[in-house]
């Protein structure tokens, strides 16, 4: 979902960030903290002096943890596209989240297998496992869900 619907579903609070930074820091709510009371998560992002920008991270942190926890039945594999390029996405594109989620799901419908994940994406599977190695958490998910299927853990 878009950021702005994201934020709509979460509690906002505002706090004091710790660590360096000066009197600007120490003295203002600029640490931003996003609860989401449906799927049980509290994400917190504090590194800026921004309000705005420590939002904006917290929120990309909701939609990756999202991505993680969630499960749906994955859409039909014509409808999608990979939203990188020459086989390579990086982890701050901001539709890394969603391809994320849909990889998993498509890997938990098959029972641990990351092949027709790699297929639906038109990617070898190769190149998604060193996308998926991007992200400690995302390797953890998907090692849980071929695990759960009776797959070998995944190498690179």
């Amino acid at each position: 979902m878009p950021l702005n619907e994201l934020l709509k579903t979460c509690t906002m609070k505002g706090f004091q960030g710790s660590g360096p930074g000066g009197q600007h820091r120490n003295k203002t709510n600029t640490g931003v903290s996003l609860r989401l009371d449906e799927y049980k998560l509290e994400i917190k992002s504090c590194e800026s002096r921004s309000a705005n920008e420590n939002k904006t991270r917290a929120l990309h942190r909701m939609q990756m943890a999202l991505a993680l926890k969630v499960r749906e039945e994955p859409p039909p594999l014509e409808k999608l596209s990979f939203p990188g390029s020459q086989g390579r996405i990086q982890s701050s594109n901001r539709l890394f989240p969603l391809f994320i989620a849909q990889v998993l799901d498509i890997v938990a419908a098959n029972r641990g297998d990351t092949k027709p994940a790699a297929a639906a994406f038109k990617l070898s599977p190769s190149a998604l496992t060193r996308i998926l190695h991007q992200e400690k958490s995302v390797v953890e998910q998907v090692q849980k869900l071929r695990q759960e299927g009776g797959k070998p853990k995944l190498r690179l």
